[in-house]
């Protein structure tokens, strides 16, 4: 498979924490390896044009790779169901707990929890952890699709891919291993 641009990739653009894990594309590369997207100079200009929060597509790559590695481990744990990483829980509380968090009643009287700034990987920090750990995390799946391995989350209980063409690319090699399409 060949990646021109991340405007095809529809989970790009809609949550920080899975902007960010979703910069590898499992067995999409050649021979079956992964595509790292920022990696590649041009793959990565256009994922930070795509990226839903501007602060985090300006943050410089060493810590951009930096911060992937513990949200990533977060994501794989949950979407198998296993217990986060002690290092992975330990390095993401660390970088959560600098993003302070404020409350305040909005005028239906309900008690919003807001972040008070803070940096940004402390922000997508604590996404990850909500993610992990919060009510979203059942909904959080990881594509079985192949070449692709994007984390996204459900809309439906049974739903095992991110994408329609995902969906269809799983089918087709399915039928394909079962005999059912001559190729």
């Amino acid at each position: 498979m060949t990646l021109r641009s991340v405007g095809a990739m529809p989970w790009i653009g809609e949550l920080p924490v899975l902007d960010l894990a979703n910069t590898v594309l499992r067995g999409a590369g050649t021979a079956g390896g992964d595509i790292d997207l920022l990696a590649d100079p041009d793959l990565l200009a256009s994922w930070r044009a795509k990226a839903a929060d501007r602060e985090l597509a300006d943050v410089p790559l060493g810590q951009l790779t930096d911060l992937r590695d513990p949200v990533r481990g977060a994501l794989d744990a949950t979407a198998l169901r296993i217990p986060l990483p002690e290092p992975v829980r330990t390095r993401l509380n660390a970088l959560a707990a600098r993003a302070p968090v404020t409350f305040r009643v909005d005028a239906e009287g309900r008690l919003e929890e807001r972040e008070a700034g803070g940096p940004v990987a402390a922000s997508v920090a604590r996404q990850a952890l909500v993610l992990a750990a919060g009510p979203e995390r059942a909904r959080l799946r990881c594509c079985r699709a192949p070449s692709c391995g994007m984390f996204f989350l459900a809309r439906r209980r049974d739903q095992a891919w991110c994408s329609i063409g995902c969906g269809n690319r799983a089918r087709a090699r399915s039928a394909r291993r079962n005999g059912r399409h001559a190729d």
